[in-house]
Formats: structure tokens, C-alpha cells, sequence
């Protein structure tokens, strides 16, 4: 059998790449935090409602980002159609990454300042899906971004169909 060759990097497998390597990264941090001696116990109030506020915000705001894409201009060369369409997705792609991380962070620092594990957990608890259902450029999320593109009748150039 010969040896398989890499497949090439392409825009899209480096968002993909990225957003789970941070999602892998939130999950190992629980870990590294638990052998570090913080435990589940007994956190304020406003520890607790921290990541938990936030979560819930994000459940609403993150799959928003992006519903503004404006559509392509009319007469756009098709190289600067892809390029435009892969730094949109870039861009919503980040954006959403930015605000989905945002209960984990928070729910780091409240660990560390309640000395507790139980705002990390929860702040994970909302990142960790949020960063594999919305963030992760898939099939459906890039279609979505395609679909506001190519509103115009311009066509977009991102992998799926059209």
C-alpha cells in the first residue's frame, strides 16, 4: 500500500483545526484544574451566576453572529469572491469562537477566585457545545455564510454546493 500523502491546508481545515484545538483545550484545562487540588465545594453566588449569566447570553448571541453578512457585489472576479467569502467566514468564525469562550474564561477566573471548580465546570458546560455545534465551520455553518454570499447572485466560491 503505498503512503498516503497529507492533504493540503486549505482556509476552511484551518478553521476547523483551530476552533478544535481550543475546544480540546477547554476540556483538557478541566483536568489539569482537578490535579491541581481545586475541587467542587461551595462557590458564592456570584461565582456561579458569572459563567452561568454569560452562557445563557451566548446561547442567543453566538449563532446570531454573521446573520448581517452582506452579499457579494455584482461583477466581483471570482478570485476576489473567494478570497472576500473565506474572510467573512474567517471572521464570523471568530467572532463566534470569541463569544462562545467567554463562560469558560470567566468561569476560570471565578475558580480561581472562589477556589472552586464548580464556575470552570459550568462555563465549559456552555463553551464545549457551543464551539462543536456553532463555531465549528461545518456543512451547515458554511452553508449559512454561502447562502447570505451568494444573496446576490454572486457565487461565493466556499466548498458545499452551488
Amino acid at each position: 500500500m503505498p503512503p498516503s500523502r497529507p492533504r493540503p491546508a486549505t482556509p476552511l481545515r484551518t478553521l476547523k483545526l483551530i476552533v478544535l484545538a481550543v475546544t480540546g483545550s477547554l476540556v483538557l484545562l478541566f483536568g489539569m484544574l482537578a490535579l491541581t487540588g481545586l475541587r467542587f465545594g461551595r462557590a458564592d453566588t456570584i461565582w456561579i451566576a458569572l459563567p452561568v449569566i454569560l452562557g445563557a447570553a451566548n446561547l442567543v448571541l453566538v449563532p446570531a453572529v454573521g446573520s448581517t453578512v452582506r452579499p457579494l457585489p455584482y461583477g466581483i472576479k471570482p478570485a476576489d469572491a473567494q478570497r472576500v467569502s473565506y474572510g467573512v467566514l474567517r471572521t464570523v468564525t471568530f467572532l463566534r469562537f470569541a463569544l462562545a469562550a467567554t463562560p469558560a474564561l470567566f468561569g476560570l477566573a471565578a475558580s480561581f477566585a472562589a477556589d472552586d471548580l464548580s464556575p470552570y465546570a459550568i462555563g465549559a458546560a456552555f463553551s464545549v457545545p457551543l464551539m462543536l455545534l456553532v463555531v465549528y465551520p461545518r456543512a451547515g455553518v458554511v452553508d449559512g455564510v454561502r447562502e447570505r454570499l451568494e444573496s446576490g447572485d454572486v457565487r461565493s466560491y466556499l466548498p458545499g454546493p452551488g
